[in-house]
């Protein structure tokens, strides 16, 4: 049977290569000093690795051919400071292979909670895979765990609970456990696909490692959604903070700063932007910021009130104002949010006449309710909101220009998602969190597949979008991890499953060659260094320690490479 063996340092790196490898084709660099990372095929082990993991028989596609892969700390005799890569060569790939290569690309370091001891078996419940926090707990080395059988390689002959949990078909999570006299919260899932059972995956965590909220498995209420403040008695008020604005890119992070920076002040703020992008949320985080923070936050949405009834809304009205009246009449809007914040949100579909209104309370600071004379003074500070151009409202006559330039006074544009893919994986993982809680699941992350599709969507609906894309797959999730069937349609469709996960590749796709003649050896080397260190930042969602391990370098080299490239 075709072996082929990598001989690997430390760092993941490339020593020696067995004769006669797929990889090494006529006029192609060798591959022994090159990191693992840069393999194509091979490019998921060097993570794995990085974090500790050891595995044996784990299936493996490569070019038209199915291998399994093992990995062998030190090598066969023991004498390597890495250790040895065998692949051997499948007669032909089956379903269960598939299933499994496919389960194995899911735990990748950018999962969402990739801390914990985890293990992988098989259906017939032989150990495929183990990760060096599992087998500290039992005492053991991770190569004295893989390829046994499971129940063979607990110590005091406990049995696991993953072969009940493949024949049940039903996951066992946030569960309390003993596990070599330490305890441990243990959670377990069945690997299914159309109705057939193809293995299991448990991951477990200490007790004493873990705050009271996760060994209870639940939140509170108040975490439960979003972690909004609760509402003191009847008065409205501010629901999300400035530190609830998710981000990772450059651009929110200095939005977020002159949010901070004009919280205080009273002007009013133009909020612009697509509809999904967090208008509204901006709105919330200036009043929480703001020195008027324990007084009211008021919302209208202009669009939502018909146009016979927004001018009572707004104003109020006494009582006998008009037929229909309330008994006592009503405070309107504007006096609601005396001492505190109005927030008028779609301001484009309030018809003109009361946008003349407005301006005048805008002005003056003064509101007459409805059936009275009687002025009263409001001390209320606007934010305004629109998810068109306003300057092209102006033009097309559906706003006022002198309302404009009064409501235009400090402007926050904030972008659509599709500017700022940067805070894609930052806003999955606070949803993850969310739904988690909300669901009472324990779902880990996403697989490749399904986060190269999360990456490769435009989103036309923004972050709102993308919320109701993680709640959707909440919905469809049968596992730790969502798949890329898992998601709508729209966005599964943009990565076919027999396409090779982009995620943390492709960086090696342009074709070095067509640059020699035009630029010297070095320069080219710089380009593909910088390339390497851009996927490997992007596929870690930014966490420069675990890049650094990808990389097979110090962090502090990581830094002086990110310094040298202007990357920071």
């Amino acid at each position: 049977m075709l072996q082929l063996v990598f001989g690997l340092d430390r760092s993941q790196k490339i020593v020696s290569v067995s004769d006669n490898n797929p990889f090494e084709q006529p006029g192609q660099p060798a591959l022994a000093g090159k990191s693992l990372e840069q393999v194509g095929a091979l490019r998921h082990f060097h993570a794995l690795l990085a974090r500790g993991f050891c595995f044996k028989s784990v299936p493996v596609p490569i070019d038209d051919r199915w291998y399994v892969a093992e990995y062998l700390p030190g090598g066969v005799d023991g004498a390597m400071a890495g250790g040895e890569l065998l692949l051997e060569v499948l007669d032909r790939g089956n379903e269960a292979a598939m299933v499994l290569h496919d389960f194995v690309q899911s735990i990748d370091p950018f999962s969402l909670e990739a801390d914990g001891g985890v293990l992988l078996v098989d259906r017939a419940g032989f150990i495929l895979m183990v990760n060096r926090e599992f087998a500290d707990i039992l005492g053991l080395q991770v190569d004295e765990m893989v390829g046994r059988h499971v129940n063979e390689s607990y110590p005091d002959s406990t049995l696991s609970r993953l072969p009940k949990v493949m024949d049940s078909g039903k996951a066992e999570i946030g569960e309390p456990h003993q596990l070599n006299g330490r305890e441990i919260i243990a959670s377990r899932w069945p690997l299914i696909k159309n109705g057939k059972t193809f293995g299991a995956y448990g991951k477990v965590q200490l007790r004493e490692g873990l705050g009271a909220g996760r060994l209870s498995g639940s939140l509170s209420p108040v975490e439960v959604k979003s972690g909004r403040r609760a509402i003191a008695g009847h008065r409205p008020t501010a629901l999300y903070s400035v530190e609830q604005i998710v981000c990772q890119g450059q651009t929110m992070r200095e939005l977020k700063e002159r949010l901070v920076r004009i919280a205080d002040r009273s002007s009013t703020v133009l909020l612009t932007g697509e509809s999904g992008t967090g208008k509204e949320l901006f709105a919330h985080a200036i009043h929480s910021a703001s020195r008027r923070r324990e007084g009211p936050f008021v919302r209208v949405n202009c669009a939502a009130i018909p146009e016979n009834l927004l001018e009572a809304e707004l104003f109020g009205y006494v009582e006998g104002a008009f037929s229909g009246a309330r008994r006592g009449g009503q405070i309107g809007k504007f006096e609601q949010a005396h001492g505190g914040t109005l927030f008028l949100d779609e301001i484009s579909e309030m018809p003109l006449a009361m946008q003349a209104k407005l301006l005048r309370v805008l002005q003056e600071r003064e509101v007459a309710p409805l059936g009275s004379q009687e002025i009263r003074f409001v001390d209320v500070r606007f934010i305004v909101a629109t998810n068109c151009d306003a300057l092209t409202l102006v033009k097309e006559g559906k706003l006022r220009s002198d309302l404009y330039y009064r409501i235009n006074v400090v402007s926050l544009p904030i972008p659509p998602l599709r500017d700022r893919t940067e805070d894609i994986f930052q806003l999955t993982r606070y949803f993850v969190e969310q739904f988690n809680a909300e669901f009472d699941l324990n779902v880990q992350g996403l697989s490749s597949r399904a986060w190269a599709a999360l990456k490769a969507y435009h989103f036309p609906g923004n972050v709102r979008e993308l919320r109701s894309a993680i709640e959707s797959a909440f919905n469809m999730v049968n596992g730790p991890f969502i798949r890329l069937y898992d998601l709508p349609a729209p966005i599964a469709e943009l990565q076919r499953p027999d396409e090779p996960s982009p995620v943390g590749g492709g960086v090696f796709s342009l074709n070095a060659a067509k640059s020699l003649g035009d630029r010297s050896l070095q320069e080219i080397m710089e380009e593909i260094e910088k390339d390497l260190i851009l996927g490997a930042m992007d596929k870690v969602g930014g966490n420069k320690l675990v890049a650094a391990n990808l990389l097979g370098i110090s962090r502090p080299g990581l830094y002086k490479k990110l310094q040298k490239y202007n990357l920071h």
